[in-house]
């Protein structure tokens, strides 16, 4: 027989589950809103890959910061659960939209990525989806570490979303310099403009773990309700110093596993998109590898 206390969690089990289904329903039509198209007709008529994998990752990022909102103790009420949760669906949906629109105007500035996904440019999907799946990261991230399960939180949450965009930025500037470096100057938006899947692969590996960097960051750096500014400030000044240290990570890795591989040429030039996951992989073991490490280092301190 069921008690109260089962029947209680089941119920707030299925509010949850069903918002979830609601919010990314609402977020495909937010994305046709907004952007202008018909998400049917991208999808299965003129069966658009690139669209696809973007709102693949749109989609899963949603997924990331309503599991977050979800995660802890339950409200003391249904009402109160379906209005915290609903909150956090909302204002994943909003920033995943401003941050879609500051990584094609700022962070790929050479180029419109939303033109270049409505011409099918699966490059451009790739990298629209690396910067959804990092930006939800980043976002949960937040969510767990302000440690307030209700609306209270949001401007916090905004915060960090609003540095974590300049380390995006930073990362996103890296692999143009990186690229221009190895190629007498030549532009890394402007091959991808062009079509090299390989490029986004890796730049989605080094994005997502530069995401994952600022979430091991967090275990170094403790909410303060006190003063929640300060506290997100030193955590942006960890991330910075955590992503630095995956790349750098990843960089000696790469040398070693992919030894007697020239990745310039392999990925750069004959886009072997096979090699561009490898790369892709190392960032993200990195970063995956760090995560306990800096937690180890938060709990003896």
């Amino acid at each position: 027989m069921l008690d109260e206390s089962t029947i209680w969690i089941a119920g707030i089990i299925c509010i949850d589950l069903v918002l979830a289904v609601i919010a990314i329903t609402a977020y495909r039509y937010f994305q046709s809103v907004t952007q202008g198209i018909n998400t049917t007709e991208e999808l299965s008529k003129k069966d658009n890959f690139a669209f696809g994998i973007a709102f693949a990752g749109g989609a899963l990022a949603l997924a990331q910061i309503i599991a977050a909102a979800v995660g802890g103790d339950p409200a003391e009420n249904y009402l109160n659960e379906a209005i915290n949760v609903s909150i956090y669906a909302l204002l994943g949906i909003v920033l995943l939209r401003v941050g879609a629109l500051v990584n094609d105007k700022m962070n790929f500035n050479q180029f419109s990525l939303t033109k270049e996904i409505s011409k099918e440019n699966m490059t451009a999907g790739i990298i629209q989806a690396a910067n959804y799946i990092a930006l939800g990261i980043i976002i949960s991230a937040a969510i767990h570490w302000i440690e307030v399960e209700s609306y209270e939180g949001v401007l916090s949450v905004l915060f960090t979303f609003i540095t974590a965009q300049v380390v995006l930025l930073g990362v996103t500037r890296y692999r143009a310099g990186v690229y221009a470096k190895r190629h007498n100057g030549a532009s890394w938006q402007k091959a991808l403009q062009k079509g090299n899947p390989a490029l986004a692969i890796r730049y989605l590996g080094h994005i997502i773990a530069t995401a994952l960097g600022i979430n091991a960051a967090a275990h170094l750096v403790s909410y303060s309700q006190a003063e929640p500014w300060f506290a997100a400030i030193i955590w942006f000044g960890c991330s910075v110093l955590t992503v630095i240290a995956i790349s750098l990570l990843a960089v000696f890795a790469r040398s070693i596993i992919l030894m007697r591989i020239n990745t310039t040429q392999e990925v750069d030039e004959q886009q072997n998109i096979g090699v561009a996951f490898i790369e892709a992989q190392i960032f993200v073991s990195m970063a995956l590898v760090l995560d306990p490490l800096l937690l180890i280092i938060d709990t003896s301190l």
